[in-house]
């Protein structure tokens, strides 16, 4: 610096002594601003859909808050209050409920009273789903007297049952075929489909009585217990026959996958619950500009007079629209169930209904507003825009999903 002030940037050469006290009221300041243009920029969001687009467009944006700024402070507080009163293992209702016994004297039982509802049925000519109960519990009793013996006192659970069906089956005990052959085509697909469950292709390195497996994407990681043993089996072939660098890392993500599942099936989707919950900000954050695009794309006509950021800017007013309303209508319901009045949950749900449709309404209304079209034509393209986007979020969040399975 020479002389009194910055002969690069003009700023006044002297050396700053703040105090605690100018710093606490510099704080205090700019949360006090920032509140008073929230809150200004909140009504008019709220009250003129479309407004503030058409605003920020015009370049008259002094007196609301940034965009960009209202985005992160909405979606924050938001998710915030979302996820501190939904617990992500909340979304996991395994009940550990014991299976169901059954003994072979219960199973005769229920053998009978099926051979009862079928003549009942024949007479009202709806006997096959009688019949294709009769053939799956007359194989199962097969195959317990074929591998059990004529036992008495064992139980046996669903799932112990459903693998005397596959079993008897694979193994093509004489009952088998002839309850089978005297079904129909379609009916013996439905008998059979328990097999896929458990006839599997399986090689030495999964134990015979390991059923519980998560299975993705259709590839065969699900054969394998551990990561090591792929690679070695990957190791054995021919180049020309090993998978490829990004099949590996899938088959490898799925395997750590069916680990988790098969340790606890209960913390495994309770961390899946979780990673999806977390993602949702992820989604919503990936949809926005395209989002944008679709809108772009609606408008194509209108290029010269609205450009791509503008959609942008418009869908992020939007996502705050409904950012605020829907956390509105998600504490309106924690405060009714906390109350408990008939009275309150009546104007609680009529007020919960009232946000829910204004929401599903306001896209329409802000179109309106900022493109300035006919009724019929902006609803027109609501549809559109609906449509399209709903179809993008639904392929983006289930991408999310499946990352949240395999990374758990």
């Amino acid at each position: 610096m020479y002389g009194r002030y910055c002969h690069v940037c003009g700023q006044e050469n002297l050396e700053p002594k703040e105090t605690v006290w100018h710093l606490v009221q510099h704080f205090f300041n700019d949360i006090t601003h920032f509140d008073g243009k929230f809150f200004a920029t909140v009504k008019y969001l709220l009250r003129k859909p479309g407004f503030l687009s058409g605003e920020y467009v015009a370049g008259r944006r002094a007196s609301y808050l940034n965009p960009i700024r209202m985005y992160v402070f909405t979606s924050a507080i938001f998710f915030v209050i979302l996820f501190a009163l939904k617990d992500p293992k909340d979304m996991v209702n395994m009940k550990e409920t014991p299976d169901k016994r059954e003994t072979v004297a219960e199973l005769l039982q229920e053998q009978t009273k099926l051979q009862k509802d079928l003549a009942g049925d024949e007479d009202r000519g709806d006997s096959a789903s009688t019949e294709r109960d009769m053939t799956r519990l007359g194989i199962q009793l097969a195959a317990i007297k074929k591998y059990y013996g004529d036992t008495t006192k064992r139980t046996f659970t669903e799932t112990d049952l459903d693998m005397l069906l596959s079993r008897g089956i694979k193994d093509s005990l004489p009952e088998a075929k002839q309850l089978l052959s005297g079904l129909p085509q379609k009916d013996q697909q439905k008998v059979t489909r328990a097999i896929r469950r458990y006839s599997a292709v399986k090689r030495d390195t999964v134990g015979e009585n390991d059923e519980s497996q998560a299975n993705f994407f259709g590839l065969s990681g699900e054969r394998y217990k551990k990561i090591e043993t792929y690679d070695s089996a990957e190791q054995a072939l021919p180049d020309s026959l090993r998978d490829g660098w990004l099949e590996r890392r899938v088959i490898h993500k799925i395997i750590a996958a069916n680990i988790a599942f098969r340790k606890d099936p209960k913390e495994y989707f309770s961390h899946v619950a979780e990673n999806i919950m977390h993602s949702i900000p992820k989604v919503l954050f990936v949809s926005l500009p395209l989002f944008a695009l679709i809108l772009y794309l609606v408008y194509i006509r209108r290029r010269k007079t609205f450009f791509y950021v503008d959609h942008g800017i418009f869908a992020i007013h939007l996502y705050c629209a409904t950012f605020i309303l829907t956390m509105t209508a998600i504490l309106i319901y924690q405060l009714v169930h906390a109350v408990g009045l008939g009275w309150v949950k009546v104007i609680g749900g009529i007020l919960i209904f009232a946000l829910c449709l204004y929401i599903v309404i306001y896209l329409y209304k802000a179109m309106r507003g900022f493109y300035r079209q006919r009724r019929f034509k902006t609803f027109v393209k609501y549809c559109i825009v609906c449509g399209l986007s709903f179809i993008i979020n639904s392929i983006i969040f289930v991408i999310f999903i499946l990352l949240s399975v395999v990374s758990v």
